[in-house]
């Protein structure tokens, strides 16, 4: 896939919430609030696993291991080739990650923040993409 960005995420449950950036934007002076699934950009020479783990270090803090591939998806929207993976937390302290989300203009890119969504309230929220909504409602089921 020439010339489409390539993301990896991790779907990372920690007592029974999920690990999720809130992203709060202002688009046409409203403040609109989505959440999604921390990753993201694959690099040159970097598999989708590779990207996964750098990635959550650096946006996070903390080190993970991948348990398995979740759901493969092109995101039409975004031009996107993502792959999200269900992962262990490992270890390290969540907040203490330094990655570029934490110093970008938050007026040009938004606000970033880490937050956690209890499983049972998932409805409630506006996760994205909503494709990623339904698995992890089945892994909740099996949990």
């Amino acid at each position: 896939m020439q010339n489409v960005e390539k993301t990896g995420r991790a779907i990372i449950l920690i007592n029974n919430k999920l690990v999720s950036m809130k992203r709060t934007k202002i688009i046409d002076n409203e403040e609109y609030i989505y959440y999604t699934i921390p990753g993201g950009h694959v690099e040159q020479g970097e598999t989708f696993e590779d990207a996964t783990v750098r990635e959550i270090e650096e946006e996070l803090g903390i080190k993970i291991k991948i348990k398995k591939e979740a759901l493969s998806m092109y995101n039409e929207d975004l031009n996107r080739y993502e792959k999200f993976f269900i992962c262990d937390y490992v270890s390290g302290e969540i907040g203490s990650g330094i990655g570029e989300e934490w110093s970008w203009d938050t007026n040009l890119y938004g606000k970033c923040e880490i937050y956690y969504i209890d499983l049972c309230d998932l409805d409630n929220y506006n996760l994205l993409p909503l494709e990623i909504k339904e698995i992890i409602a089945k892994i909740k089921k099996t949990t």
